[in-house]
């Protein structure tokens, strides 16, 4: 009977995390799968996930395994962290900046080293909101979300994202 939970709990996180997993490498180019550093521009996993974001313009996001090499033999969830950036549309970069509440922070978005080097080198001037983060999450998974909204950018870094709708 425990062998039988596991395996459902197993099913259950990887039927939910399947489309932020990156493609394996015998999968054929398309929009879905990653390019050659790992970076993906497909909007729908991203949409599905946050539909808080609105009808952005683009994104570019990653999605790993994380403890893969520690959990191989061991059955169970898998834990997927889905990171990225999202330009926003003017109407919904003035909609999250009346919507919510942001704070100014110092903190640097935490991203993988390829994305971080997708930001502007100008210096972003980085955002926080716990109602946004909140609203988002439903305090049901990890997630940080900084966005400098006069230039219409959101960056995210979650772990175990929900499908919604």
């Amino acid at each position: 009977m425990a062998a039988l939970a596991l395996t459902g709990c197993a099913e259950q996180r990887t039927q939910s995390v399947d489309t932020a997993r990156p493609q394996d490498s015998r999968a054929t180019a398309t929009a879905a799968s990653p390019a050659a550093d790992g970076l993906r521009k497909d909007e729908e996993p991203v949409r599905v996930r946050f539909p808080e974001f609105g009808d952005f313009a683009s994104v570019v996001w990653k999605g790993e395994t994380l403890g893969q090499d520690s959990r191989e033999s061991v059955p169970g969830p898998t834990d997927v962290r889905m990171s990225g950036i999202v330009r926003l549309t003017d109407t919904d970069a003035a909609r999250l900046k009346d919507a919510y509440t942001w704070q100014n922070t110092s903190a640097q978005p935490d991203l993988p080293t390829d994305l971080r080097a997708q930001l502007p080198s100008d210096g972003p001037r980085w955002q926080t909101s716990t109602d946004f983060t909140r609203a988002v999450t439903g305090d049901r998974y990890t997630a940080t979300f900084h966005a400098d909204l006069d230039r219409k950018m959101l960056v995210f870094d979650a772990v175990n994202p929900e499908k919604k709708g």
